[in-house]
């Protein structure tokens, strides 16, 4: 490969990665590993790997131009692919907070450009530098952009119907308003075939402005978010002292359970209720912490807390399992948060 190709692979395919890993370096809470990240790309590849025989096809076999497709058409078909991948992080509950929403929509995003400029490098290997450079810096952003306007716009929508209904399950009908702001806004995108360095400067400009803008409003969420249910949780697990219940609907319910369940069986509730209350304040006292870090004692402390958990409810059984989880007053975030620290365990 000749120096000059090297430049083109280059300008097209590394902008949208090094960005991705800038705003996963921003993040202050470190709420996605490497690992994550790479998750998330490889994603965003798969998504465009659909996109690519699919877009193909429909070319082929209905009565519309190129022109037309790429200004009409793709956009709705590669958001509703990249919205997939997505709504798969959030079907896994592996979003915990907007600024991971932010991180993980940009990462599919990026991971969907790379694929799809790298077909556009090996089938036109003649257009020139310039071109990969709108392609790495224009179109690869907007893709990033994008779904990042997705997941944030899915994660609001859900946290909202969490905040008024509860429950713990995710709705993909959440999906659909991002899903349509951001097809707009790639159809906008794909308006000006004529001027692609103007868009693509418009494009570089607006999308991290915005996304950044968007990092530091989730910062503060996140933080006054994990403050409030730390106390929350704290005030709950308070409410087992002394042998007594939570005062609040859910302990009331746990009560009510623990009454009509054998002794042995309401110890094995009392147990586990008040184990899962310390390690999710563990969880998001080590999230305020920032530095996602254990120091030796307590990641053997917390290692055993967590295999005690799973004895615990094993010992429950399915049913009695499944009778408690219900009553529980934990949230997706919390189970979340609880994955982050099972991670944070493993990695150390």
């Amino acid at each position: 490969m000749e120096s000059f190709e090297l430049i083109d692979w280059a300008v097209a395919l590394l902008p949208v990665l090094l960005m991705a890993g800038l705003f996963a370096w921003l993040d202050v809470f470190k709420l996605m590993s490497p690992w994550e990240m790479i998750a998330c790309v490889l994603l965003g590849t798969v998504a465009a790997l659909v996109a690519w025989p699919l877009s193909g096809q429909m070319l082929d076999t209905l009565p519309m131009g190129y022109s037309f497709y790429s200004r009409i058409v793709a956009p709705w078909i590669e958001e509703a692919l990249k919205g997939i991948a997505l709504a798969l992080l959030f079907f896994n509950n592996r979003i915990g907070f907007k600024l991971d929403a932010i991180i993980c929509g940009f990462a599919i995003g990026a991971g969907f450009s790379v694929i799809e400029n790298i077909f556009y490098l090996a089938r036109f290997p003649e257009l020139t530098t310039a071109v990969w450079l709108v392609r790495g810096l224009g179109t690869a952003v907007m893709h990033g952009a994008t779904t990042a306007i997705l997941a944030v716009t899915a994660h609001e929508l859900c946290e909202r119907a969490l905040r008024r209904k509860g429950g713990r399950g995710f709705n993909p009908v959440m999906l659909l308003p991002g899903y349509v702001a951001a097809s707009l806004l790639h159809m906008l995108f794909n308006q000006f075939p004529g001027h692609p360095m103007e868009v693509m400067i418009v494009t570089l400009v607006v999308a991290p402005i915005m996304l950044i803008g968007l990092m530091r409003l989730g910062e503060g969420e996140t933080h006054r978010w994990l403050v409030e249910e730390s106390e929350g949780h704290r005030h709950w697990l308070a409410g087992w002292s002394d042998g007594g219940f939570p005062a609040d609907a859910s302990g009331r319910r746990i009560a009510a359970l623990a009454a009509r369940s054998s002794p042995a069986e309401a110890t094995l509730i009392r147990d586990y209720c008040i184990l899962k209350a310390e390690l999710v304040v563990a969880a998001e006292e080590e999230l305020l912490d920032r530095d996602r870090k254990l120091d030796e004692a307590d990641e053997k402390r917390l290692r055993a807390s967590i295999e005690r958990l799973a004895r615990l409810r094993k010992e429950l059984g399915r049913t009695g399992y499944a009778a408690l989880s219900r009553l529980l007053p934990f949230s997706r975030n919390d189970e979340w948060e609880l994955s982050e620290l099972k991670e944070l365990i493993d990695r150390d």
